[in-house]
């Protein structure tokens, strides 16, 4: 049985794959010690890079998780964001609420992109608050 994915162990599971996922190489940034600063962290290099201009903001009607989105699929290198790319969301999201092959099933990969997307965005800025 699959995962419900506000569930606690969904919950770890999803910061464990944004831990697993950090790569802060070619950025002069302090290691992070706890989630809260690595999620702080990684929307503020999100914002920093997506937001160059005002109207930046204004092109996605004020949505922030939709400027993470398009910022997700142009592979940050700080972020690891390739199952847009070159492997499976449907698997990465399998995993990560622990479905079997037929719970998996129901998704296609730009359901699980985007599901999979949106537990990223919603677990950084949970731990953005806490920072």
């Amino acid at each position: 049985m699959a995962l419900r994915s506000n569930s606690k162990k969904a919950v770890e599971n999803i910061r464990q794959y944004i831990r697993d996922g950090y790569n802060p190489d070619g950025y002069e940034l302090q290691e992070p010690d706890t989630f809260p600063a690595l999620a702080s962290q990684l929307l503020q290099v999100f914002r920093s890079e997506k937001y160059h201009l005002p109207q930046d903001v204004r092109y996605y009607h004020g949505s922030e998780q939709a400027a993470f989105t398009d910022w997700c699929t142009g592979l940050p290198s700080i972020l690891d964001t390739c199952y847009f790319y070159n492997r499976s969301a449907v698997a990465d999201l399998a995993d990560i609420l622990q479905e079997t092959p037929e719970e998996a099933a129901r998704y296609t990969e730009q359901d699980a992109e985007q599901l999979l997307t949106w537990l990223i965005y919603r677990e950084l800025k949970k731990g953005e608050r806490k920072a």
